[in-house]
């Protein structure tokens, strides 16, 4: 009598060592089609006398990441690398007589966070796109006016402190639209591009963030922020509120801690220097203070030098 069982495990041993078999050939052929690729036979080349077969059918999975992976960065719309999406290359290496994998950004990804990095070099607060993203090859000279002037000064101060000097920073004061602001935002991304950070606050937003942070206890700390910032602007000084709180509790405080630390500190305004005095003695709730408002004048001055930007109405000329 024939064993039915007998003949089941037969053709199952049969059937497995033909997937054994099968798999065995795959095996071989993805280990041919591997050691003949392009990439391998490149990195055998560069590893002369390193690499051997063995090795490769040993590590044939580190050998798959390896050669599969496309070499060249292919980006789509958005800028995103299709090649990498993950953001990092796979590479090989030989040690210790086998095939290891170690990983490297995406060149598109290294960009992306340079640019990041860069960009996080200018912390701005309630500052437009437009002079967040300024550029001195984006201004227009007018040698009828101080424009001219203001342009290499400002250049200059720039120079100055990525040298390392502790140069005074620049009070631009002028009418509006002469593109005082615009011209802080030059200032700030030629910094950034020396990898020099700065902080770029509007003055009349300043103090709602600041009384804001009562609530939530973060105005101290908001405060030593400003106060050592690498590189300060304020932008439209005297446009804000006049309090004796502001004036007495806020932007004294930053001017002497900035003044004593030797920080560079960058102000524009539509009031001049010797306007502040009368400006900042007058506040919203009455109060007349000159003393206390020249103290803090005094202080723009010994952090600032004064110049006056002339001309058209910058805004009527990009």
């Amino acid at each position: 009598m024939i064993d039915v069982k007998s003949i089941g495990n037969i053709f199952n041993k049969v059937s497995a060592i033909d997937e054994l078999k099968s798999r065995q050939n795959r095996e071989e052929a993805l280990i041919e089609e591997i050691v003949h690729s392009k990439k391998m036979q490149d990195f055998i080349k560069n590893h002369e006398g390193e690499v051997t077969r063995q090795m490769i059918v040993d590590d044939l999975i580190n050998a798959k990441f390896y050669v599969e992976q496309k070499t060249e960065c292919e980006v789509d719309e958005n800028g995103e690398c299709i090649s990498h999406p993950e953001g990092l290359v796979h590479n090989l290496e030989v040690r210790n007589n086998r095939l290891h994998l170690y990983y490297t950004r995406c060149p598109v990804k290294e960009k992306q966070l340079e640019y990041e990095e860069k960009e996080s070099l200018i912390k701005s607060f309630h500052i437009s796109k437009d002079i967040k993203n300024a550029s001195f090859d984006d201004l227009y000279h007018d040698s009828s006016s101080t424009r001219n002037d203001v342009i290499k000064r400002s250049i200059d101060a720039a120079i100055s402190i990525v040298s390392g000097d502790e140069p005074k920073g620049l009070y631009i004061h002028g009418q509006f639209g002469v593109g005082k602001s615009f011209i802080l935002g030059c200032i700030a991304n030629e910094l950034k591009e020396k990898s020099i950070s700065t902080m770029m606050i509007y003055m009349p937003e300043l103090l709602t963030d600041l009384k804001s942070g009562f609530k939530d206890g973060s105005t101290d700390e908001k405060l030593l922020a400003i106060k050592t910032a690498e590189v300060l602007m304020l932008d439209d000084l005297g446009a804000e509120d006049i309090t004796v709180w502001s004036r007495d509790e806020v932007l004294t405080p930053i001017l002497q801690s900035r003044m004593s630390r030797g920080l560079p500190t960058f102000i524009s305004s539509n009031y001049s220097v010797d306007d502040l005095v009368e400006l900042y003695s007058h506040t919203k709730n009455g109060a007349e203070d000159k003393i206390k408002s020249s103290r803090m004048v005094e202080r723009i001055r010994a952090l600032t030098d004064e110049v006056e930007l002339t001309g058209l109405n910058y805004r009527h000329n990009q």
